[in-house]
């Protein structure tokens, strides 16, 4: 089975056009004349294998890559190489039968890389080549004028080589981007602790001021929590202390309704007595009382007038009286009348009338007799005395009448009088009643002013109204001491003082970094661990991998150059490299200069990792034990012997050997040529060539060729079949 199955150009270098080689057989020979391109097709399997150095590619730009084109056949703007392997038995970590590697580039400089057509990194396409054991360089790989290789490399070098050939270059690009990855790791972590030591100090100032806020905080919900039970539980009582006043303020209104209608009806009553029959007939019996005193006035006035007429009459028949006499008589009875005029009383008034009539008897009778004469005299003054008596009688009855009436005045005075008395009660218990009532109306206003001077406070607490007033009720009483530790609270806060939220959001924010940071830190510490036990693990797996072949090597490798020099002896050695220096630096010290040796050093299991390979030989008949003393053939034979070594122990999928049997003498190049025939049953070999020898140990000749277009083009032979067939 061929692991190598075709190859396909486009644009590389001399080949123009697409051209594709065909890998059926275990060794192919491409030979052609110099000039004709035939290392252009190793350059190619280079070039797709990964290969950047434009000096390996023996280019000075990428750019010369691509077909530049003669003045027969234009440039083309773009190369291309595929390259297709048998994964049957799954060297590649991808589940299909055949792998097709490409890579292509346009004049932009744009490349690419493709596997199985999908697009793929050079990075993570170099891991699996490695996996393969394919590589663009070393011994797998053998360009023009390489073949002492082996020889002009380093020990390092050297060593690289052997591992390739024995598939440890996976677990070496494994060591190497862990070993990548742990000095970005390392670069990193540095970075986040200098972040971390320059956040440390303001972190530890945005935490004070954080914890200040939480203890803000704190104090605020305690705060509210006490002011919310505070002016729940007053907001409340006051409101049901307004709800408890209503009651009875109605039960007032009501009773003072009650006794307005009570007091209003005792008024009606007291104007009704007021304008009672009593004080109406009293009124008439006055004024008749006065219309009969006022006859009665004129009566006895005539009664007067005609006794003194009677007095002269008699005068003028008996005695004369004096008009002095008479005058004072009449003056004497005038003022006896108008006494008697003054007075109501009816028994003072005839008193005062008996009075005027015993005075003008007394008169009349000193003189001897009456004072008038005649009958017409004596009847007027009878009829005068009788109407007088009859306005007596009348004045009497009226006089009886009005001291009954008198006498109810008494008692509807005197009930009046209750009345009223009755009203001043109802009115001291309706002024008690609106008393009480203005009492509770002051208390109602007590508590709307202390219902307002509450919503005051809540307000200058900057809470809204609407808060106050949907607040749970709270049955619970608040603590006698509530209002001290709402002061002492207010205090706290107002020594903390305002908190800038931008700095609390800093603070967060800050937080949040330096937990990142810290989680990073840790993550980067972590990885770091795992990467250093990583190479650990891969430098414990090629050292002992290495380790264990290399004795097998070695052996090896002094058969076949006994072989190639028809005797002598060959070693391989490991070498390890020297111990670090001891470097000295001066440090000063409570005011000395002390020479203090700073040594980094190194354990032998790391220089053992670090260990090169060496090259120890005795050839026949020559006294030359170094390297250096070889002439050109002989590194050539050298690195061929060591070549054939490694493929004994460790056959790789194929190799590509670029004329490394020039420098060959004839018997040498046969005996090149039988190896390569005998090592084609382990290893697939693609050859360039100009050697017979060579040529006839190969199973497939592919013949380059160059027009005078100056593309390359290709002639393959099997030589069991012998027919000549011409690909373009």
């Amino acid at each position: 089975m061929n692991f190598l199955k075709k190859l396909e150009l486009q644009g590389f270098k001399s080949f123009a056009l697409k051209t594709v080689l065909d890998f059926p057989a275990r060794v192919v020979a491409i030979v052609g004349p110099n000039g004709s391109g035939k290392s252009n097709i190793i350059d190619a399997l280079r070039w797709v294998l990964g290969e950047r150095g434009t000096k390996e590619l023996r280019g000075e730009k990428l750019d010369n890559l691509i077909f530049a084109g003669t003045p027969k056949r234009p440039a083309v703007g773009l190369a291309k190489v595929g390259l297709y392997f048998d994964n049957r038995q799954r060297e590649f970590p991808l589940d299909a039968e055949e792998i097709m590697v490409c890579r292509k580039v346009d004049r932009s400089g744009v490349s690419e890389f493709t596997c199985n057509d999908s697009e793929i990194r050079l990075k993570d396409l170099v891991p699996m080549l490695a996996r393969a054991r394919l590589g663009s360089r070393g011994l797998t790989m053998i360009g023009q004028g390489e073949s002492d290789i082996f020889t002009r490399s380093t020990p390092e070098e050297r060593r690289h080589m052997i591992e390739e050939i024995l598939g440890l270059r996976e677990y070496r690009l494994k060591k190497t981007q862990a070993e990548r990855r742990l000095e970005s790791s390392s670069i990193n972590m540095e970075k986040v602790k200098v972040v971390l030591n320059e956040l440390a100090p303001h972190l530890r100032i945005l935490r004070r001021q954080r914890i200040r806020f939480d203890r803000r905080k704190e104090i605020e919900e305690a705060l509210r929590t006490i002011e919310n039970h505070y002016f729940s539980f007053s907001l409340h009582n006051l409101k049901r202390a307004l709800t408890e006043l209503d009651q009875p303020i109605k039960e007032l209104e009501e009773a003072l309704r009650g006794k307005e209608k009570e007091v209003e009806t005792f008024q009606k009553e007291i104007h009704g007595k007021k304008g009672s029959e009593e004080a109406e007939r009293a009124k008439k019996l006055r004024e008749k009382i006065t219309v009969l005193l006022t006859h009665r006035s004129q009566i006895e006035k005539a009664l007067a007038r005609l006794e003194v007429k009677m007095e002269m009459e008699a005068a003028r028949g008996h005695d004369n009286y004096s008009l002095q006499e008479l005058t004072n008589v009449i003056h004497a009875m005038l003022n006896e009348i108008d006494s008697a005029l003054k007075i109501d009383d009816l028994e003072k008034i005839k008193n005062a009338l008996r009075n005027m009539r015993e005075l003008a008897r007394k008169i009349f009778s000193a003189r001897g007799g009456s004072a008038f004469g005649g009958k017409d005299l004596e009847e007027e003054e009878k009829e005068i005395k009788s109407e007088l008596d009859k306005i007596d009688r009348e004045l009497g009855e009226i006089r009886g009448e009005e001291e009954s009436l008198f006498a109810l005045q008494e008692r509807s005075n005197r009930e009046f009088r209750e009345m009223v008395e009755a009203l001043e009660v109802k009115k001291n218990e309706i002024h008690s009643l609106e008393q009480k009532m203005q009492t509770q109306f002051f208390e109602k206003e007590k508590i709307g002013l202390r219902l307002k001077e509450l919503e005051r406070e809540w307000l200058s607490l900057g809470r809204e109204v609407v808060e106050l007033e949907t607040l749970p009720p709270v049955l619970e009483t608040p603590p006698a001491d509530a209002e001290r530790k709402m002061i002492r609270l207010r205090g706290e806060l107002a020594a903390i003082g305002e908190i800038d939220e931008n700095l609390l959001k800093e603070a967060n924010e800050s937080e949040k970094r330096h937990e990142f940071l810290s989680r990073e830190l840790e993550d980067l510490e972590k990885a770091s661990k795992d990467l250093k036990d990583l190479i650990e693990n891969l430098d414990r797996k090629i050292h002992d991998d290495f380790k264990n072949a290399f004795s097998s090597i070695s052996e090896a490798f002094n058969t076949y150059f006994r072989l190639m020099f028809g005797g002598g002896r060959a070693k391989l050695k490991i070498v390890k490299p020297k111990p670090a220096k001891v470097s000295i630096e001066n440090q000063e010290m409570e005011g000395e200069v002390v020479a203090e040796p700073v040594v980094e050093i190194e354990d032998d299991a790391e220089r053992e990792l670090k260990a090169g390979v060496e090259i120890e030989l005795n050839i026949p008949r020559k006294k030359i034990k170094s390297l250096e003393m070889l002439s050109g053939g002989e590194k050539s034979l050298v690195s061929l012997a060591a070549l054939f070594a490694l493929i004994s122990i460790s056959p790789p999928p194929f190799l590509v050997l670029d004329e490394i049997d020039a420098p060959l003498d004839e018997s040498n190049a046969k005996r090149f040529a039988d190896l390569i025939q005998e090592f084609s049953k382990k290893t697939q070999f693609v050859i360039v060539t100009h050697n017979r020898a060579t040529m006839e140990a190969a199973d497939v000749l592919y013949g380059i060729t160059m027009g005078d277009d100056g593309v390359s083009k290709v002639l393959s032979l099997k030589l069991e079949e012998a027919p000549v067939v011409g690909i373009n």
